[in-house]
């Protein structure tokens, strides 16, 4: 049986060439990533369509391509929900290439599910060769009782925000909760990437228009590609 052909990601000094071209880039390739069942398709789902389904279907890939306006300004999200088993290795490793920013998902249920996480996470810095990558960490269930809880919110806030530098989300997909503040990180994260320089980093957050406001985040059209 022929090997399967081996991916690579630009080198270093290609990666800071892309970014640069990104500068005033509209068109954005979201990876959803993740273990199987923590919520990867039901956050979609909920995002695009406000719809939850309660019976569990395996994900292979799928691609959800919507056109957006926020503030009068035109934005193609092209979201990438992926397989959580890991029987895909080169599929990962092309969409950790070709993916402009990445939330990582896991169940606050589940502590093992957190440390999968941690590991995609690194390989996506791998790949990338650079930890100047927008990445939002998001534990998904929090409709759960307190006490089904296998870790606190202010341990693992405090390791993503601080040691990690990531953004963290805790929702709930069954009850629609935070589900537009996952994308809110991510289009905060992403603009600071590629649009402001590190000086202005910090006071710039709060100037990326809010994404729970439907009116100033509203969707023009959308598809799926499977």
């Amino acid at each position: 049986m022929p090997k399967p052909p081996m991916v690579k990601c630009p080198s270093t000094d290609s990666a800071m060439d892309s970014s640069k071209a990104q500068e005033g880039k509209r068109h954005y390739r979201i990876v959803i990533l993740g273990p199987a069942k923590v919520g990867k398709t039901s956050i979609i789902s909920q995002f695009l369509y406000e719809n939850f389904q309660q019976q569990y279907v395996p994900t292979v890939e799928e691609l959800h391509r919507s056109h957006y306006e926020i503030d009068g300004m035109k934005l193609t999200l092209d979201i990438i929900d992926t397989s959580g088993e890991y029987e895909f290795p080169a599929m990962r490793r092309l969409n950790i290439c070709n993916g402009d920013a990445f939330v990582l998902v896991y169940s606050l249920a589940d502590e093992s599910t957190l440390d999968e996480v941690k590991k995609i996470r690194q390989q996506i810095l791998d790949e990338k060769k650079t930890d100047e990558v927008p990445i939002v960490i998001v534990g998904n269930k929090s409709d759960i009782a307190d006490k089904e809880r296998e870790m606190q919110r202010e341990t693992v806030e405090t390791v993503v925000n601080i040691d990690w530098g990531n953004g963290y989300v805790e929702s709930s997909a069954q009850n629609n909760k935070n589900i537009d503040e996952i994308f809110k990180e991510l289009l905060v994260q992403s603009r600071i990437q590629f649009q402001l320089s590190p000086a202005i980093r910090r006071r710039k957050r709060q100037s990326v228009p809010n994404l729970s406001n439907r009116k100033s985040f509203k969707q023009t059209s959308g598809c799926i590609i499977s």
